[in-house]
């Protein structure tokens, strides 16, 4: 099954994301317009695919064990960033028009 991925995402933020699906790598992920936005939604956690083949995401900050999979949001996507425990976030993709 093929992954379903939301609406607006740019080809480029979801070629930069899908290789994280189903991995326990940890993204940080912004969406808002470009154009307007100083610090966007922020919506991250461990990508994963669900039964219906939408890409979803575990986001918790508490750090307890039973979170609930959130849907991803809906784009444009400003910036994607893998975060490593120890280690300074890595930009996978920023939107090329965000100034931020």
């Amino acid at each position: 099954m093929e992954l379903t991925w939301p609406e607006r995402w740019q080809r480029e933020a979801i070629e930069a994301a899908q290789p994280y699906v189903d991995t326990d790598e940890r993204l940080d992920i912004l969406v808002d317009d470009p154009v307007v936005a100083v610090s966007g939604t922020r919506l991250g956690g461990y990508l994963f695919r669900g039964d219906d083949g939408a890409v979803m995401v575990l986001h918790d900050r508490s750090g307890r064990p039973d979170v609930y999979p959130w849907r991803l949001l809906r784009g444009p996507v400003l910036l994607i960033q893998l975060l490593r425990p120890g280690r300074r976030p890595r930009e996978l993709y920023r939107h090329p028009l965000w100034t931020r």
